[in-house]
């Protein structure tokens, strides 16, 4: 359809005024009418009065959008004519309707930032004489003073989002500054006129537009000594505001303080700092006003948004000159406005009410508490004991504040979802504040929480009902400050975990409980320097297993303890291996609890005689490996599933933890995930030493041997019926790969067996887990000689394998291969580390196919999933690496090079997603390194390919781009910088504004 007034008109209607699938079809068809080149002329048709608000609209936003992404279309001969219309149509609109006036005046706002300087170098001025009420007779005055205000604040919002050139938004920003002292002269003017008995509702209305204006200005940057008289304007705006509702209505208080605000943050107020403190000096009598609302709080409702917005003010300006603060504390002169600013956000911290039910505002403080200790910590050590004697009282009051506001609601079944999430994000930012508050006040916190924590049990001991809130909320913070407090503290802390001995539990809340127990679990590093209070807490947390809602803390505490307390537990070994034998066959846990005890049964069970550890193991963990046993007889089934995976997933993690050897390297944590409840234990016959074929006579079986040898038959059987199923492979994969991490060499004798399970696993459905764990064996055993004929055979067979299922039965290149795409990210990380720490397994035995492999990771550079090329990139960046000292390699490499080439090429030329350009990249680099007459003759033979890799990109550039990769051996953000710039090309991005916002994201 023509792009003619009439179906413009018509396509506008049908988008307001139609269903939507009309309207989906009007916007598309609308959306391409403003990117025609006849958009420059039918705009002025429907801009026409006679048109209905809607068309005009449309017209008007057409216009702006023109004049923003296809200025490149006007040819400079036409400026003046564009300029003249521009004009007009914003005087025909003066009186409305306000949002296309509004449109109008941001279309000559982008019209002048594209003719300055060189066109209309003076245009800011001459719109300041020409929007004069002499000029314009027919407009009313407070509507050319608001047209001119419109103009004015739009250009600089204008000026930030444009994406002009470099060098061009440099000369606009420099012609914007020269005309500083104007617009501010006249900004003056208007906020000066006597707010006491405006003239009519548009006086008001041009009054705080020309504090919008001022916000917009400032944000731009306007040097602070030029803006003490508008300050004084804009904070009498907001006095005046409150004081009438015609101001108030209009929200010139809002405005006035985003003025304000941008004014004290600008990042260049920092060379002023005397102006600062003035400026400083003007805000705080703005506090009058929060004492008015809040007074009228009590009686008629105070406004909690004006006060909000004046806090946020105070707050602003303290974060952006925190350093000047602290270094005026120390003079006389400077000091009292410095401290009364410092209460006046204590006593926002402090707002009245409960957090997220009755008040919003107390939040707004919390990051400014970090700024202020972050600066007096890194202060000179004389000026830091200064500091922290004048603030030393703040933080101590503002520790008390936290206290109060961190308290739980009575009763929380009547907050909504959204009410909870907002409390729970509070009490973590009151939980870090509480850590700043340590960094000033160290034992003198402790201190102070010890004393509450006293007042609040002895509270709770008459009336648990009303004060566990209050001891709920000591513990909170006895928890918050625990990775701050020093290791060898030895004066509050063994009373503190003393008197969680002498809770009231049964008679408090169960959330004051919990909030216990995950204070013990913070604690765990300095309990380990200080085991003596072990018995105090041990008796609390196996008593937390029993309860289905304390199960969850008291398992993570008991996790947390015996990881960093293991040596230490061995005397409450017997007591938490009962518990948590009770709690595992109470069926009250969760599988994620149930995965998560079997950490500690491990980390327990490790400090104990072998014997021990064996005698255990049958009363806790036999009778679920038969239990697995029978479930894997069952068919497939919901219960059954879930069944195996909670039984696998305690299995895995005991073999993570159960370990008996000293270690030299750090554990890494196992992963505890979310499952159904235990059932019910029952118990078998162990094997012994010499019924198993377990390494060495002489030296001492790690127990996990034997479980996993018991389990191995099971493993295959639930692979016979299970093999489809990813969550269950992954569940067995996952228990392998802990088994390995553990026994380490003493896993040799059943390394044939845990072979022939995963090879078992992969020939019946290819799985990225058992790749995963198929890798762990490669890089643990391919240098083990008694071991190299079994590697050979696995990494042939699973490459035979995966190749099959990827391509095998592919006949387009590439056809289906994106549906196997995590199998072979899998499969290229698992190459790509075999080539780092042994390239010789590559070629030591037969039967793998290197050409199969590299042309398949050629192939997989095309596939839009980024994991996957980016595994294949690492594999092929190091099969290119190794290729020189490897002869079967370099033959790969000097035989399908030219294809891999060819594909990179593609690829940059707009095949694959811009975020994978960063891993080709890499591929080109180690081309050039190691092959690099071989690159030039491909990357050469391939631009002179009519229209390859894009027929956007001219011989000229191909060439260039060739030239640029053969440069860089060494630099590779070049070589980054150089592909993506290409790409850009390409796909026909290079200087549009989509490729201008989302190039830092890659």
């Amino acid at each position: 359809m023509e792009f003619t007034a009439e179906n413009l008109e018509h396509a506008v209607l049908q988008f307001y005024h139609s269903d939507s699938a009309v309207r989906g079809h009007a916007h598309q068809w609308l959306t391409a009418a403003q990117a025609s080149p006849e958009a420059w002329c039918f705009v002025w048709e429907l801009l026409h009065p006679s048109k209905s608000a809607e068309v005009q609209f449309f017209a008007a936003t057409t216009l702006h959008t023109k004049l923003v992404k296809s200025w490149h279309q006007v040819p400079p001969e036409q400026y003046a004519s564009l300029k003249k219309q521009l004009l007009e149509a914003i005087a025909s609109y003066s009186i409305g309707p306000k949002i296309v006036l509004n449109r109008l005046c941001i279309a000559l706002s982008a019209y002048v930032l594209h003719t300055l300087p060189v066109h209309w170098p003076n245009a800011v001025l001459e719109l300041l004489a020409t929007l004069q009420p002499s000029n314009l007779p027919n407009i009313p005055p407070e509507r050319t003073a608001w047209i001119l205000l419109e103009i004015l604040t739009v250009l600089p919002e204008e000026f930030q989002s444009s994406h002009l050139a470099h060098a061009q938004k440099g000369l606009v920003r420099n012609e914007l500054q020269k005309n500083v002292p104007q617009v501010i002269s006249v900004l003056q003017n208007i906020l000066a006129t006597d707010t006491s008995a405006p003239n009519n509702e548009t006086a008001v209305e041009v009054m705080c537009q020309a504090s919008c204006c001022a916000a917009s200005w400032l944000q731009l940057g306007v040097p602070l000594p030029e803006c003490e008289k508008l300050a004084d304007h804009l904070v009498a705006s907001v006095f005046a505001s409150t004081s009438s509702p015609q101001f108030h209505q209009t929200g010139l208080a809002e405005s006035s303080l985003d003025a304000l605000t941008n004014m004290a943050t600008h990042p260049e107020t920092h060379r002023y700092p005397s102006t600062c403190l003035r400026l400083l000096g003007k805000l705080l009598p703005l506090q009058q006003i929060i004492q008015a609302q809040q007074q009228r709080d009590c009686t008629e409702g105070g406004n909690e948004e004006l006060v909000s917005s004046i806090y946020s003010l105070f707050i602003s300006f303290a974060e952006t000159h925190s350093r000047l603060l602290l270094d005026s504390l120390l003079s006389d002169d400077e000091k009292t406005n410095v401290m009364q600013l410092i209460q006046l956000i204590l006593q926002c911290s402090n707002s009245p009410g409960e957090y997220a039910l009755e008040e919003n505002t107390s939040q707004l403080a919390l990051g400014f508490w970090y700024i202020l200790q972050d600066d007096i910590i890194a202060s000179e050590p004389e000026q830091f004991h200064l500091c922290v004697a004048l603030l030393s009282p703040v933080y101590r009051s503002l520790a008390e504040v936290m206290l109060r506001k961190s308290m739980l609601p009575f009763v929380e079944s009547a907050w909504t979802s959204e009410e909870k999430e907002l409390l729970r994000c509070y009490r973590q930012d009151i939980a870090d504040t509480m850590m700043y508050c340590y960094s000033i006040l160290r034992d003198n916190l402790l201190e102070l929480l010890h004393g509450k924590l006293e007042e609040a049990l002895e509270n709770c001991s008459s009336d648990p009902r009303m004060w566990w809130r209050s001891l709920e909320s000591c513990l909170h913070a006895f928890q918050a400050v625990a990775e701050c407090v020093d290791i060898d503290e030895s004066r509050h802390l063994p009373r503190f975990l003393e008197a969680l001995h002498r809770l009231p539990y049964h008679q408090l809340d169960t959330r004051v409980v919990i909030t216990a127990l995950e204070a013990v679990g913070a604690y765990a590093e300095w309990i380990n320097a200080h085991p003596f209070v072990l018995s105090h807490i041990i008796p609390l947390l196996v008593t937390g297993l029993g309860s289905g809602d304390l199960a969850p803390s008291a398992t993570m505490a008991l996790k947390d303890l015996t990881r960093d307390c293991q040596t230490s537990m061995a005397p409450f070994a017997h007591h938490i291996l009962q518990a948590s034998q009770a709690a595992l066959r109470g069926g009250k846990l969760k599988l994620g609890e149930c995965v998560r005890l079997m950490y500690t049964v491990g980390r327990v069970l490790a400090v104990l005689p072998v014997d021990s550890i064996m005698h255990y193991l049958n009363q806790l963990l036999m009778p679920y490996v038969e239990e697995l046993q029978y479930l894997v007889t069952l068919e497939p089934s919901a219960a059954a599933k879930a069944g195996i995976l909670l039984r696998m997933k305690m299995l895995s993690m005991l073999f993570a933890t159960l370990d008996i050897k000293p270690r030299t390297e750090n554990e890494t944590e196992p992963d505890v995930s979310e499952g159904s409840d235990v059932g019910t234990c029952t118990t078998v016959q162990q094997k012994t030493p010499q019924q198993s074929a377990a390494p060495g006579n002489n030296e001492q079986v790690q127990p996990v041997f034997f479980v996993l040898q018991r389990i191995l038959p099971v493993m295959h059987a639930a692979l016979d019926k299970w093999y489809a199923d990813t969550h269950v492979v992954q569940a067995l994969c996952s228990a392998l790969k802990h088994a390995l991490a553990t026994l380490l060499d003493d896993c040799k004798p059943l390394v044939p067996e845990i072979l022939m399970l995963i090879l078992k696993s992969f020939q019946l459905q290819p799985h990225p887990a058992a790749l995963d764990l198929a890798r762990q064996f490669l890089v643990m055993y391919s240098r083990d000689k008694s071991q190299l004929p079994l590697m050979e055979s696995l990494l042939r067979e699973l490459c035979s394998v995966t190749l099959m299922a990827c391509i095998g039965s592919s006949d387009i290149p590439g056809g289906g291969v994106s549906d196997h795409a995590d199998l072979l990210e899998a499969f290229f990380n698992l190459l790509a580390q075999i080539l780092k720490k042994n390239p010789q397994l590559f070629v030591s035995g037969e039967g793998v196919d290197l050409a199969a492999l590299f042309q398949c990771g050629t192939m997989t550079l095309s596939l839009p999933e980024v994991p996957a090329v980016k595994a294949a990139t690492s594999f092929l960046v190091n099969f290119v690496s190794q290729s020189r000292e490897l002869p079967q390699l370099l033959t790969v490499v000097q035989a399908y090079g030219e294809e891999l080439v060819q594909r990179l090429l593609q690829c940059i030329g707009g095949e694959s997603p811009r975020s994978v350009l960063e891993h080709l990249s890499d591929i080109l680099l180690a081309m050039n390194k190691k092959h690099c007459d071989n690159l030039s003759r491909w990357l050469h033979q391939a631009i002179h390919q009519d229209g390859f890799p894009s027929p956007r990109a001219s011989q000229e550039q191909k060439e260039q781009f060739v030239k640029m990769v053969l440069k860089e051996r060494a630099n590779k953000r070049k070589l980054q910088e150089t592909v993506r710039e290409f790409s850009l090309i390409c796909r026909g991005l290079v200087g549009t504004d989509y490729a201008a916002q989302s190039s830092p994201f890659f």
